[in-house]
Order: C-alpha cells, then sequence, then structure tokens
C-alpha cells in the first residue's frame, strides 16, 4: 500500500491504493491545531522586558581606522656656516686638544613610533641659526642652536657662544629677528653652552637613555651648514670614541662649518647628540656631544 500526502485546508487527505484490485479510497484525516502552551507570568514578564529594551537600544556604528604602515626614513639637517671664523675643524691627531671645552613628542599614546623623514624635517623649526657679534657690533661668525626650555633657553657648543659680545637668533617661520647678550651657562670641557632669548619656544626633547644607542643607528643632522639656513641630511651613527674622557658619538650625516651647535636626533625625533666638530680631511667623520653629558648640563632646563 502507498501513501501520498497532499495540504488541504482543514486536514490531510491520504490516497490509499491496493495493488491487488487496484481499487482506492480517499481518506480524509483531520489533524487538529496543537494547542497553544499558557505562558507563566515570568516568561511573559521578561518578553516584554526583551520588547522595551529592542525598541531603546541605538545601532552602534563603528569606525575601524586603516592600518598604518611604519615608515623608517634617514634624515639629517645640518646647521649655518661660520663667518670670519674658522669651524671647528681637527685631525684624529689633535681632535682632542681642539674642544677641550632633540610638538615633537616620540610618545603617542603611550607608544615611541618612528617618525617619517617629512615629519623629522618639521622639527627644523625647533633649531635656530646665531649669528655672534663682538664688542664693536660686527658680525664674528655664525653657529646653531637648539631650543630646549620653553622659557627661551637654546643649547649650542661654547665654541659659538664664546665667540660672541652679544647675539642674534633666526627662526624658522618667524620674520623677527632675536637680539641677546644672555649667555646663562657654559662649560668648556663639554663644549657646551645656554643661551637664552625673550621668547616661548619649542624644544625638542632630549633622549634619556630608555636603551643606549647602537652602531648603525639612523640619525639626522639639523642644521646651517654654511649659512644653508636648516638644511637636513641623513647618516647613521658609526663609532663611540672618548676624548679626554668625554663620550662623543662619530656619526655620518654631513655636516659643514656653521653646522657647530646642531641637533643630531634619531628617528623618534630625540636629541642624542650637539653636532660638535669634523675631521679635517677625512669624508664624513664627524662628532657630536652625546646626551647623557647634554643631560648632566643642561636638564635643568628643559620645561
Amino acid at each position: 500500500m502507498r501513501y501520498k500526502s497532499a495540504d488541504c485546508e482543514k486536514g490531510v487527505v491520504i490516497k490509499m491504493s491496493d495493488n491487488n484490485n487496484q481499487s482506492s479510497k480517499n481518506i480524509k484525516v483531520v489533524i487538529p491545531p496543537r494547542p497553544v502552551r499558557k505562558k507563566s507570568q515570568a516568561q511573559d514578564n521578561a518578553e516584554k522586558q526583551q520588547q522595551v529594551n529592542t525598541v531603546n537600544v541605538q545601532p552602534v556604528r563603528v569606525a575601524i581606522p586603516p592600518r598604518r604602515d611604519r615608515q623608517s626614513v634617514q634624515v639629517a639637517i645640518p646647521s649655518h656656516p661660520v663667518q670670519n671664523k674658522p669651524h671647528n675643524q681637527i685631525s684624529v691627531q689633535n681632535y682632542a686638544s681642539n674642544i677641550t671645552t632633540v610638538n615633537n613628542n616620540a610618545v603617542h599614546n603611550g607608544i615611541r613610533t618612528e617618525k617619517s623623514f617629512e615629519q623629522l624635517a618639521q622639527l627644523a623649526s625647533s633649531v635656530v641659526m646665531i649669528t655672534m657679534y663682538n664688542d664693536k657690533g660686527e658680525p664674528t661668525g655664525t653657529g646653531s642652536g637648539i631650543m630646549i626650555g620653553s622659557k627661551g633657553y637654546i643649547l649650542t657648543n661654547n665654541h659659538v657662544a664664546g665667540a660672541g659680545r652679544f647675539y642674534t637668533v633666526q627662526i624658522e617661520n618667524d620674520d623677527n629677528t632675536y637680539r641677546t647678550d644672555e649667555l646663562i651657562k657654559y662649560n668648556s670641557v663639554f663644549d657646551l653652552a645656554v643661551i637664552r632669548i625673550d621668547r616661548t619656544l619649542n624644544p625638542l626633547p632630549v633622549y634619556k637613555g630608555g636603551r643606549e644607542l647602537v652602531r648603525g643607528q639612523k640619525v639626522v643632522a639639523i642644521g646651517s651648514p654654511m649659512g644653508l639656513f636648516n638644511t637636513v641630511s641623513d647618516g647613521i651613527i658609526s663609532a663611540f670614541r672618548q676624548f679626554e674622557d668625554i663620550d662623543m658619538l662619530q656619526f655620518t650625516a654631513p655636516i659643514s662649518p656653521g653646522s657647530s651647535g646642531g641637533a643630531l636626533i634619531n628617528m623618534y625625533g630625540e636629541v642624542v647628540g650637539v653636532i660638535t666638530a669634523h675631521m679635517v680631511d677625512a669624508q664624513n667623520i664627524n662628532i657630536a656631544v652625546g646626551y647623557k653629558a647634554v643631560n648632566m648640563f643642561a636638564g635643568s632646563f628643559m620645561v
């Protein structure tokens, strides 16, 4: 006996066939609807509350920012040249006797991130050009300086500051020239000095030494070599030297007379050294006073 069903309004019709006598009958079977179960009071209240919550909930739109690829670009910004006064040029043999005298936050949301070439170049606005004058008001030379304190403090080399009776300071994107005779502090051993101008500054951060510097590390030099205001050049730390027990950084970023007092910066935009000298008759053997001496000498001005 075979069975075939078909839908109907009030039940199911089942056609019954007998293979022996080939007779068939249609039997109508009515299947009553399933009785509705009575809900408990707790279930009823829960469903009502869910409906209320569904009405009150507003959709939340979440925007996922695109992934930012890290870029690591080598940069260097040399300082400007010295006029009528030779730059601190040295040979390997007599280097020690000749030198016996970093808006800009690298931390973003608690994470140190490397900056791109374009971002590092923008830090040039915190590196200045210094012109020195004698008692007669005549210019004796030029050098570079680094903003280290918001209250007008500028770090440079002692051999730059010591060449003048007073100074004028030029700042990128500022048409004013600032005159000062405030030599706040100097040290002939470290070859560092601090002068001050009457202006609020945007200082560069100085590296605090969370991790030791290494050979091959990329650096950027910022200054005004040969009077070319705020030039940028790139290189690496090529060695670590000591002259008269003073730690110095040897680096390859090109510099020229006038670069003295400029900033040597790592890829996080932090000052790791103050450009001080280059070796005569050599190719890109340049020297900077390291960040440890800078923090020791000028740490109190970095506010």
